[in-house]
């Protein structure tokens, strides 16, 4: 029999320290990405001391097969860096079939100096600066993030919208909460554990299908 627990009445406080948040994953996580239900690949968070510093690694391996013709190809790379958790720097690395685009951001002072396809720009940072990578679960609480696919900062203006039931070992579900990003991401859904795991998202591609990113502690039956 399963036992069901409601967690998350209110969005809980957590501990932002590099140490905490590297712990919350035991070093890594694995997710499975699906196109309108359909396995198309995997994601991956890796987590590392490097010196003084927590390097978190992202890797997004997807390959669609059209009509059992011809394949679609995409590789997201993201290596962040952080201190004391402030963002110290970021580089994005992206192969869309082929056509492939970068993005470097190394903190300077109270700024971060992006360099993208041969220009480059300023994010002036005024407190905590999360990424569109989405494990930390302070993203929750922030009204912009970097997005990592643009290089610029995105508006948030998340709401709770329900709950989703996920498996807790053998015989246990719990319930979690389940929240719009909003403003410039109001396409996206996401959702984390009553410890702060990111469990997974949701959003559309660019053709209109539904992509999800799912932990394998939920699966696509959810």
């Amino acid at each position: 029999m399963f036992i069901l627990l409601n967690l998350f009445i209110a969005l809980p406080v957590y501990s932002s320290t590099d140490e905490a948040l590297q712990a919350r994953y035991a070093g890594s996580a694995l997710y499975d990405v699906y196109r309108d239900d359909r396995l198309i690949g995997t994601h991956t968070l890796h987590f590392a001391e490097e010196g003084d510093l927590l390097r978190v690694d992202a890797e997004m391996n997807l390959q669609i097969r059209f009509l059992g013709m011809f394949n679609y190809r995409y590789l997201y790379q993201a290596t962040e860096r952080w201190h004391k958790g402030e963002l110290q720097s970021l580089e994005v690395r992206v192969n869309d079939d082929g056509k492939e685009t970068e993005i470097q951001m190394q903190r300077q002072g109270d700024v971060l100096r992006v360099s993208q396809e041969g220009k480059t720009h300023e994010i002036e940072i005024e407190g905590t600066l999360l990424t569109t990578n989405h494990w930390n679960v302070d993203i929750l609480s922030q009204q912009q993030v970097i997005n990592t696919l643009t290089g610029r900062l995105s508006t948030l203006n998340v709401e709770r919208i329900g709950e989703i039931e996920v498996p807790r070992g053998a015989d246990e579900r719990v319930i979690v909460p389940h929240y719009r990003l909003g403003g410039d991401l109001k396409d996206t859904e996401t959702w984390y554990d009553e410890d702060g795991r990111w469990l997974g998202m949701e959003f559309s591609a660019r053709d209109r299908s539904r992509i999800r990113v799912l932990s394998r502690q939920i699966g696509v039956d959810r």
